[in-house]
């Protein structure tokens, strides 16, 4: 039998519910939720008195219903929704929660995309929330660069799954970025970059920084995931107009080549040098590189802690070699 709040009930008790999983106090503003039209979860709603004015299908709708710094909130029910054509997300202080537990990758509450555009999700707008949400990049066309930039500063990512590349059209992009961050102060914790499925077979990474501003960014217990098949992949990008205050932290972040091709290097260190910003990764693993960063830009990458192994074939934790030189 589906859950039942009297209507005077639902918003103290969902408002409650959201104060322990996104910590935002007493500053939640109103409350809308996205559900497939006809669901169960639909249904759900409506049976426990939510309003079809709250009810939203598509994410362009949703978030354009949303005010800026009042702390609004969507709940994602579990669904693939279309974000076509490209999403600006251009809300301050405006949150997305799926409903759903937390998990790391493959969350059931989604956005996926059938139009091809260079950058689908550009995040502009400062100090939003994405929670239990995957983001699934991908379709038939080489146009298909990235599945999100960061332009805007402060945004948080918890439990978020960026999943791509979907096809080996996208795979095969010189270029490509899944995620591309060109602003300051963005956090991640236990998200999943990437996927398994197909070879990425061209210089492309799972981040890129760039941009002439701070790009100083956190990533706490993420894994970074790809099908290496060629030699000239990366897990990182720098650009060489990435700023040089920047500092990107990792801490306890695990990269994992399970592709048959071994790159020469898991970061790009061309934009750390030009601008001499730097990168730190404590408690992190490298598996299927041969180093983590060239010599050439080790002044300016600190390896604390952690391992690389040689190849993706060392995937039992033998050959662990701590060296990075």
């Amino acid at each position: 039998m589906a859950l039942r709040i009297r209507k005077r009930d639902l918003k103290p008790y969902v408002m409650q519910w959201l104060n322990n999983k996104l910590q935002l106090g007493l500053g939640i503003g109103k409350i809308l939720y996205m559900a497939n039209s006809g669901s169960e979860f639909e249904a759900n709603l409506l049976d426990n008195g939510v309003p079809t004015s709250e009810i939203f299908t598509g994410i362009e709708a949703a978030e354009d219903a949303l005010t800026s710094a009042k702390n609004d909130v969507i709940l994602l029910t579990p669904g693939v929704y279309s974000a076509t054509p490209a999403m600006t997300w251009d809300k301050s202080n405006c949150h997305v929660l799926g409903l759903s537990p937390d998990v790391i990758g493959y969350n059931p509450c989604y956005f996926t995309h059938t139009a091809d555009q260079d950058v689908w999700w550009t995040v502009s707008g400062a100090n939003n929330t994405f929670h239990n949400v995957r983001f699934q990049h991908g379709g038939t066309s080489a146009t298909n660069a990235h599945a999100m930039e960061l332009t805007g500063s402060s945004n948080r990512f918890y439990y978020c799954h960026f999943d791509g590349p979907e096809t080996t059209t996208e795979a095969a992009i010189s270029g490509y970025d899944l995620v591309k961050i060109s602003e300051e102060y963005q956090n991640f914790s236990k998200c999943l970059f990437g996927n398994p499925w197909n070879a990425m077979t061209d210089v492309s990474a799972l981040l890129g920084f760039t941009g002439n501003k701070n790009a100083t960014s956190f990533f706490k217990d993420c894994i970074f995931q790809k099908n290496c098949g060629a030699t000239t992949n990366l897990f990182i990008h720098t650009y060489q107009s990435l700023n040089g205050g920047s500092h990107i932290h990792f801490n306890n972040c695990s990269f994992q080549n399970l592709g048959t091709s071994t790159p020469q290097y898991a970061v790009d260190g061309y934009g750390l040098n030009t601008n001499n910003a730097m990168m730190t990764f404590k408690d992190c693993d490298f598996c299927g590189v041969t180093d983590v960063v060239a010599a050439t830009y080790e002044a300016y990458v600190w390896f604390t802690g952690g391992s690389v192994f040689r190849t993706s074939a060392l995937v039992n934790g033998l050959g662990i070699n701590p060296d990075v030189s």
